[in-house]
């Protein structure tokens, strides 16, 4: 099996784990919005979130950027004794910090509620205060859950490392199924709390059975695998507190536009996001432990070679992805979402944010790529002169089509679209980490066979589209959306077969167990 087909069977390993865990993911969100709706209920929980949400979210960031390659680097160049003196230095670090930082969180609550949501009455902000507090608890379970799938994604134990999400989300959504009536707020947070742990065990497990674990008391480490961990780890914090310090602007933004938009937007974005970490997120997940040991051992053939396979998937993974999100954006949301006192007048405003996301898809997953290769080739730097760069068009182009356009809600959403495309101009310009060596002829042909693919997919949808009765019910809609997204899934697949980008014989060869495995 030749390396880029190895790479593709890595990231459907990633990828269908990672779709569990996203689909219990949205079902954490539709039994939440089946309960609270778009109100000032729900206004107060996401508040409440805000801050665990953007740890949690910093924890992920940095495992995946900066845990993934220091461990590859120290499995390449090392001994196992140095690997687990590594992985316990980082294990001690992040719990004495997150056990440090959940305890500042826990009493400056009230005031990050009031800082995030200005808008917010005395009673919301007093409510949500009380909440953060027991938030704050799940950072530390998080945090050590992430360094355990960091390491199990740097030896290539792919699928319990991409299905623990889905053990938590199961717990979180079984929490509000059968303790909501009864504890209201408090059933979505012990959810929280409950998932996390489960998460953490699962990961744990799976360390202990498949590997010798060395674990040793050292808060200190030495080398260039250290100095780089240490580089990286700074940069994708820095940049990923300037991430959320984006999202903390747009929901105070929000929170001077009509009321549940601020939900609206929470919901639009993480669907999106999640759409393109399950597709590009799993290749350049899968690629990241390849591209981190060719770096390691000098191989720049390798590098350039896995950096344009991951492009390449990715684009032909994400594409008719966008497609099926911007042409059935209502019907989604209106199957997924439309429930208890989740509103017709809900589902068509969050339909609307959600399309104007969806315009994000293609850009933002080639941003997500970025950062994953440039974190592979330890070049930091130039990953927070890049980052640094999209968030301040982003906060920018917001003000500039909320505040003087009056765009209203959909606004945000156009800020991000125009953000990621001039940062994706700006990575080509200065040519970083050497990307165009693989963007080169060869892959711009790839991308008009695949554009061309898209294209005739979208016209098929649309011609079903034109034909059929708008469904009126959530089975309807179901229907509606298997018959479309099927019509333009075949129609896509045989573009692509048509021009040699997919052929038969190479889809049996994916499922063939490699010699030796």
């Amino acid at each position: 099996m030749t390396a880029k087909r190895q790479l593709f069977r890595s990231s459907m390993v990633v990828g269908v784990f990672s779709f569990l865990g996203s689909l219990t993911g949205i079902l954490v969100e539709v039994s939440i919005a089946a309960n609270l709706g778009l109100s000032k209920a729900s206004d107060t929980f996401y508040v409440a979130f805000t801050v665990p949400y953007i740890i949690t979210n910093l924890i992920s960031a940095t495992g995946q950027f900066s845990l993934v390659p220091f461990f590859s680097s120290l499995e390449a160049q090392h001994s196992e004794e140095d690997a687990w003196r590594g992985f316990s230095y980082v294990a001690n670090i992040v719990f004495l910090g997150l056990g440090v930082l959940a305890l500042l969180g826990s009493l400056a609550a009230y005031r990050l509620v009031h800082g995030i949501a200005p808008g917010f009455t005395a009673d919301q902000a007093r409510v949500a205060a009380h909440l953060a507090r027991w938030l704050f608890i799940i950072i530390i379970p998080a945090g050590l859950a992430e360094i355990i799938r960091s390491f199990l994604f740097s030896r290539h134990r792919f699928a319990i490392a991409s299905s623990a999400n889905f053990f938590r989300n199961v717990t979180v959504v079984f929490s509000i199924l059968f303790g909501f009536r009864h504890f209201h707020y408090y059933s979505i947070i012990f959810g929280y709390m409950a998932g996390y742990l489960v998460q953490l065990a699962v990961l744990g497990g799976r360390l202990l059975i498949s590997f010798p674990v060395r674990y040793s008391v050292s808060f200190r480490g030495s080398g260039d695998a250290f100095r780089n961990l240490h580089g990286a780890g700074l940069a994708q914090m820095a940049t990923a507190i300037s991430w959320q310090g984006v999202v903390i602007v747009e929901r105070i933004i929000a929170s001077f536009l009509p009321p549940g938009t601020l939900t609206a937007l929470s919901y639009g974005i993480k669907i999106m996001s999640t759409i393109a970490e399950v597709l590009a997120g799993s290749a350049g997940t899968a690629a990241l432990p390849r591209i981190s040991k060719a770096v390691a051992l000098k191989a720049a053939e390798e590098v350039r070679s896995a950096l344009r396979d991951t492009l390449e998937i990715s684009l032909a993974l994400v594409a008719p992805f966008m497609v099926f999100c911007l042409m059935l954006s209502r019907n989604i949301i209106r199957l997924a979402f439309e429930r208890g006192r989740f509103t017709h007048e809900a589902a068509s405003l969050m339909a609307l944010v959600f399309f104007y996301y969806c315009l994000s898809l293609i850009p933002y997953a080639a941003i997500r790529l970025m950062n994953f290769y440039l974190f592979a080739r330890n070049e930091a730097a130039p990953f927070f002169r890049l980052a640094a760069s999209q968030y301040l068009l982003n906060v920018v182009f917001d003000l500039l089509y909320v505040g003087v356009f009056r765009l209203g809600a959909k606004g945000i959403p156009l800020g991000m679209l125009t953000s990621v495309i001039l940062a994706c101009c700006l990575a080509y310009a200065r040519n970083l980490g050497r990307v165009r060596d693989a963007i080169d002829r060869s892959f711009g042909i790839f991308a008009l066979k695949v554009g061309i693919a898209s294209g005739l997919a979208a016209l098929a949808i649309g011609a079903l589209m034109m034909r059929m009765a708008a469904p009126q019910t959530g089975f309807g809609n179901f229907v509606y959306l298997c018959i479309t997204c099927g019509a333009g899934s075949v129609v896509y697949l045989l573009v692509l077969s048509v021009t040699g980008i997919l052929q038969p014989s190479q889809l049996k060869s994916l499922w063939q167990r490699p010699s030796g495995a």
